[in-house]
């Protein structure tokens, strides 16, 4: 069973929005069995939709289309597959009487001007929309369907959930596709496969293993994948497989599927009952913003303080004016201070502190672009960090709050050596 997913909007083509319904849809497609052989994204023209339907029906028996439902002159997909199906429009009393319900919960009226909206081709599968006024179609001809649903994001998730995927596994039957993913830090895709040998080289055939690295935050997904007939069986194995994978690459792993790394040290915190803040000057304050974007981070976290002149740092935190004369802000020794400084500060038992050159510009010979010092440390301990990382500024400030918060997380966990 395989599936081509159509988004339609200059919107998307031009940059002005970013094509989330694609990804989502593609996930949710795979997780019921169903095969996405591509994604199509085409203007808001009648010509463009019919032409992607023709190109879609000779890759796939499912075509799903988001976008151009409303009921502006731009929104044409609605006629445009009426013709195409060669189905008259007529007005369709649910669509209209679902409109007026959506209307009432913001004490609106639907006059007369949204029934147009409510004219839906005779012959397909009317599908109600109950989070917005334009409902979904289902087309079905020569052993295939295609589905349009409007653009916006929510609307196309509920119609998928509770109209779409429910009528596509009742009517066909699919293997089971079940995915593990474990996220790891520390190790970039080659290292790690190097790592991973002898465990690759012991999956069965229907096991998979994918690398999913992320340059930008210096992290690699894992995915295992697993498809088969025996759902339960499957779920047996790929539970196996994915403790070996956590088992074999250790503290390298930090967090399952969707957990953050903020989210992984966060844990680690609480479950030791330490507290933790941060002395920042390149980063400005993106590892505090990481750390309080956890729920619940007020247990062990009281605050940082964002150092980026040498004034601040030398009047807040204790850095040595002779420090900064002989060394400069960018240095070990100023991390020292600034990391011992704020843990003295704010009276906590841990402490990051970070000071470099995030660039664009800005960096000498000696100290060029993207030269950063991070310092951790706990209340036995410090331990310091050269990054000579690029000149892309916000990348720079990404990888270093990745790459402090994930120090930190090795020293809880007493394996610093990791990074050595």
């Amino acid at each position: 069973m395989n599936a081509c997913i159509i988004n339609i909007g200059d919107e998307i083509l031009i940059g002005q929005i970013i094509n989330t319904n694609a990804a989502w849809m593609a996930q949710q497609l795979n997780l019921q069995g169903v095969n996405v052989t591509q994604t199509i994204v085409i203007n808001d023209s009648p010509q463009a939709i019919i032409d992607a339907v023709e190109a879609a029906k000779k890759v796939a028996n499912i075509i799903l289309i988001t976008g151009g439902l409303g009921p502006t002159k731009d929104d044409v997909t609605k006629h445009t597959l009426a013709t195409y199906f060669n189905m008259k429009l007529e007005y369709h009393a649910p669509s209209f009487e679902n409109i007026k319900i959506l209307f009432k919960q913001y004490g609106r009226e639907a006059d007369e001007r949204y029934h147009s909206q409510a004219n839906m081709p005779v012959g397909a599968t009317v599908l109600i929309n109950k989070t917005g006024t334009a409902s979904g179609m289902w087309f079905e001809q020569d052993d295939c369907i295609v589905v349009a649903m409007p653009g916006v994001p929510r609307e196309v998730k509920y119609l998928m959930q509770y109209e779409v995927l429910p009528k596509l596994v009742e009517r066909f039957e699919r293997p089971t596709i079940l995915h593990r993913t474990l996220l790891s830090t520390g190790k970039g895709e080659t290292d790690l496969s190097d790592l991973l040998e002898q465990f690759e080289e012991e999956l069965p055939p229907h096991i998979k293993l994918a690398y999913l690295p992320n340059t930008e935050k210096g992290m690699v997904r894992l995915r295992l994948s697993a498809s088969g007939a025996n759902a339960n069986q499957l779920e047996a194995e790929i539970e196996k497989y994915k403790q070996q994978l956590q088992d074999t690459l250790g503290v390298y792993i930090f967090g399952i599927e969707e957990e953050s790394l903020e989210e992984a040290l966060g844990t680690l915190l609480k479950e030791r009952g330490l507290t933790i803040t941060t002395a920042e000057s390149c980063t400005g304050g993106n590892i505090a913003r990481k750390l309080t974007s956890i729920a619940g981070s007020s247990a062990y976290y009281p605050g940082s303080l964002v150092a980026y002149s040498n004034e601040v740092k030398n009047k807040h935190l204790g850095v040595q004016q002779t420090t900064l004369e002989q060394y400069g802000a960018v240095s070990e020794e100023c991390v020292l201070e600034m990391v011992k400084g704020v843990q003295q500060l704010f009276k906590t038992n841990c402490a990051i502190a970070v000071s470099g050159i995030a660039g664009p510009d800005g960096g000498t010979s000696e100290k060029p672009v993207g030269t950063i010092w991070i310092a951790i440390a706990n209340e036995a301990e410090v331990y310091t960090k050269k990054l000579q990382l690029g000149t892309d500024r916000l990348q720079n400030i990404t990888r270093t709050t990745n790459i402090a918060m994930n120090l930190m997380r090795l020293m809880l966990l007493d394996a610093l050596d990791s990074e050595i």
